[in-house]
């Protein structure tokens, strides 16, 4: 009877050790580490960036098929066909086919000023993203904020771009760091030209103080006086000799580079273009002179890759980790030694600036820069098309920058409601 008790004991025993290892080999098989094999085919469209050329555009389109061929590696049963496109291309295009239920799984794409992008989030073409399936916190959240919608991801973002002061090496020696500076060198001969326009000088206006939206999304530009006041000091500085207002960017960028001018404000996207033409031992670059402790509050412009809602539920699985491959560090530090005048935004991703002056200037002037989301983006592009008419009028002497700067409250209160 004793061995008896003895054999059931050890026979309990091994039924819960048994059972016990059977519910680890449960908890493993569910493990989020354990996933199945990648497997299947997606088609990935890629914009190209703006203003490179066609030696830099080739160099882009290597350096994406070869992270494309490193993903594939990695995930042998993966096919990723890769199409090139023209930057801004209209996304009509894009419409279309998914609406035949084809297009794009995967699709990189300039979001500034692109309310197309809402509308296929109306129109349910874009799939939006499980933020809990993600880490998000590997990126900069300025670059979150311009791929969200009423509080939803629909979009990771690649890349950044924004606006800096381009110098001629030969011309200066002291960089500006003031504001007022510029007026000083420019009286002592260096010539400045300045982009003009609402949009293309709206980096200006947070030196005065003045915002475009408040922390509730609320527009607040003509609420206090920093638009207007930016605005005056402009109209006082066109009359300085050697101050210009040039509204053309290609006549901004040919005198620039014909040497007529000694500095002119670039977005970022013109680097290439001026590099090829300059060289970088002529091209300088720095950020936007400030005021005390106001610096300069240029857009922040964001690519980032989006969604085909008719893509079935393995091409979108593909088509995320695809794009999670090309925004973790490793990815974004291949293409900033190659492109150095694109912004990486992945947090992690060490830029030397040492070896790449440009990137580091780029990088701290973007820390500033003024980001809009996707559901501000139908009163940003009203404002600003808007503000770019008031600004010509108090240019030529039409109205005042106080006059002008309370016409477009006015508006802007009339069209999406008044402050709180």
């Amino acid at each position: 009877m004793l061995v008896s008790n003895k054999l059931i004991k050890i026979a309990l025993i091994f039924l819960i050790l048994l059972t016990g290892c059977s519910a680890t080999q449960t908890q493993v098989s569910r493990s989020p580490e354990q996933k199945l094999p990648l497997s299947g085919e997606i088609l990935m469209w890629v914009e190209y960036p703006f203003g490179l050329t066609d030696e830099q555009s080739s160099k882009f389109k290597k350096i994406l098929n070869d992270g494309v061929q490193e993903f594939i590696q990695l995930h042998p049963q993966v096919k990723i066909v890769v199409e090139f496109l023209p930057t801004k291309l209209n996304l009509t295009q894009f419409v279309e086919q998914i609406e035949r239920g084809a297009g794009p799984d995967l699709f990189a794409v300039s979001f500034f000023a692109r309310n197309e992008i809402t509308k296929l989030i109306q129109q349910t073409h874009l799939k939006p993203l499980n933020e809990e399936e993600l880490d998000l916190s590997q990126f900069r959240p300025d670059s979150l904020k311009q791929v969200r919608y009423y509080s939803q991801i629909y979009a990771l973002p690649v890349r950044l771009a924004t606006q800096v002061l381009c110098y001629n090496k030969d011309k200066i020696q002291q960089l500006p760091t003031q504001l007022d500076d510029l007026i000083i060198q420019a009286r002592q001969g260096y010539s400045v030209g300045l982009h003009s326009g609402f949009g293309e000088a709206f980096w200006g206006t947070g030196i005065f103080g003045g915002q475009l939206f408040d922390e509730s999304g609320q527009i607040i530009l003509g609420k206090n006086q920093g638009w207007s006041n930016w605005m005056k000091w402009l109209k006082n500085a066109v009359n300085e000799p050697n101050f210009f207002l040039i509204e053309d960017s290609e006549a901004l960028q040919t005198a620039f580079i014909q040497g007529k001018l000694a500095y002119i404000t670039c977005s970022s996207g013109w680097l290439p273009y001026l590099t090829d033409a300059l060289g970088n031992n002529k091209l300088g670059v720095t950020v936007l002179p400030g005021r005390e402790n106001r610096p300069a509050t240029p857009p922040l412009w964001t690519v980032a890759y989006i969604f085909n809602g008719a893509s079935s539920a393995n091409q979108h699985q593909i088509s995320l980790r695809v794009a999670q491959f090309f925004t973790n560090p490793e990815s974004q530090q291949k293409v900033q030694v190659a492109m150095p005048f694109l912004i990486p935004v992945n947090k992690n991703t060490i830029v030397n600036r040492t070896l790449f002056p440009m990137q580091g200037v780029l990088l701290d002037q973007s820390q500033t820069g003024v980001v809009v989301s996707l559901d501000q983006l139908e009163q940003y592009e009203a404002i600003f098309k808007y503000g770019d008419l008031l600004y010509k009028k108090v240019l030529v002497g039409e109205m005042t920058p106080k006059q002008a700067a309370a016409q477009l409250s006015q508006t802007s209160n009339d069209t999406f409601g008044s402050y709180p």
